[in-house]
């Protein structure tokens, strides 16, 4: 979510959903220091809307007149909030603004306080380099190269659930992967039932009460994994080649994955992706762009529609959501919701090759924007009317997102 806000001419710019302030030609006239910066978060909309704002750190820190290391964020109590700087350049904070309300941060020098990790992501050497991440609502994961060396056919972005704020992903691989994988070959060898039970003790793919990972992949798009198209093909996509983790937490993850280079249609491809997992959200941001397109060809993002159960699809004009049964519909019992939105529109929505995406026939490669996420039926989202509310919540805060100004 993007808002840019030209700030030396005090003019309100939105691009995007998250809030943003900027300030034309910072150097080009003189900036006397101040103890404090205040600055105002403003919700035009007539609801509650939260969100991380960004806010330029040159500006505060040149304005200030301190190191990045000596930044104090308060809320109006003047309890210190927590915040993060950013790998563009920006000081995050999180708002919560009730309708038509302002929200009101002073920033100013002092010791920060240290505040838990909402966002994180890793690589998972240990399974076959998996790299995953993470926020307070759920745990995505996408195949890295040493899946791929073993020939296995996994494109898309797996989804895991949880029904904790607390970080749950490393623990799940360390504890199985690594800690009781082992022990549990070694018991199978001597005892098949009792391996089998062991694992089904610490397996993440049964819920001990903290979640699990109940998501079909396989060969396809899984959630919001991009693709391009040849007619009304989808080119799937392949296991990440390379990665570069920009943004670790407390408030936000980011990480940039690429992908070898590959034919499509005598054109060699190189895929590149951008993924923004923010505290509080139920979506990823996803830009994506493509080195080595010489003409145009369709593209598409998606959601997989799993053939136990093919009806619950939404096809909105910017959006497409499921309810996924999950893997073991009759085991697990609480199924899954799943989303691909397109809010810069472009897109027509439509069923194809097993999936609800949205499409445009005519893409040159260039980045290009949408969002992709999930909930739990027995976390944040009980029921599919719930998930359509919080999809079209989210939808809403695109058009009419947070404004802020920073003042001296």
């Amino acid at each position: 979510m993007k808002v840019r806000i030209i700030i030396a001419l005090l003019l309100l710019v939105t691009v995007g959903t998250t809030a943003r302030v900027r300030q034309r030609n910072p150097q080009s006239r003189k900036v006397t220091p101040v103890e404090r910066i205040v600055v105002e978060v403003s919700n035009p909309s007539s609801e509650y809307r939260e969100q991380i704002v960004e806010i330029p750190l040159d500006s505060v820190l040149s304005r200030l007149n301190i190191p990045a290391d000596s930044i104090r964020v308060r809320e109006a109590a003047g309890l210190d909030v927590p915040f993060q700087l950013s790998h563009d350049g920006y000081l995050l904070v999180e708002a919560s603004v009730r309708k038509g309300g302002v929200a009101r941060f002073t920033i100013s020098k002092g010791n920060p306080q240290t505040f838990p990790v909402v966002c994180h992501g890793a690589l998972h050497p240990e399974r076959k380099d998996d790299f995953a991440w993470e926020n307070d609502r759920g745990c995505y994961r996408v195949y890295g190269p040493a899946l791929e060396r073993t020939g296995e056919r996994s494109f898309g972005i797996d989804v895991w659930t949880k029904n904790t704020p607390e970080l749950v992903v490393d623990e799940r691989f360390r504890i199985e992967d690594i800690v009781m994988m082992p022990t549990i070959d070694s018991l199978r060898r001597v005892n098949r039932h009792q391996g089998d039970s062991l694992y089904r003790t610490i397996s993440y793919h049964h819920d001990h009460g903290r979640g699990l990972d109940p998501y079909k992949v396989g060969s396809t798009l899984g959630c919001g994994a991009p693709a391009l198209m040849l007619g009304d093909s989808i080119v799937m996509p392949y296991c990440f080649a390379d990665y570069k983790v920009l943004d670790d937490g407390p408030l936000r993850f980011s990480v940039e994955l690429t992908q070898s280079p590959r034919m499509v249609d005598g054109m060699t491809i190189t895929e590149h992706r951008i993924i923004t997992l923010d505290k509080g959200s139920n979506f990823n941001r996803m830009t994506v762009w493509y080195d080595g397109l010489t003409r145009p060809v369709g593209f598409c993002s998606g959601v997989v529609i799993q053939s136990e159960d093919p009806d619950p699809v939404v096809l909105g004009t910017n959006y497409v959501a499921y309810t996924d049964p999950t893997d073991q519909p009759n085991v697990h019992q609480a199924p899954l919701y799943v989303a691909a939105l397109f809010p810069n529109g472009s897109v027509t929505t439509r069923r194809l090759q097993g999936h609800a995406v949205g499409a445009f026939p005519q893409y040159d490669g260039a980045p290009y924007t949408y969002y992709f996420g999930s909930a739990w039926s027995k976390y944040d989202v009980r029921t599919p009317e719930e998930w359509q509310a919080r999809i079209a919540w989210f939808l809403r805060s695109q058009e009419a997102p947070l404004q802020v100004i920073m003042k001296n």
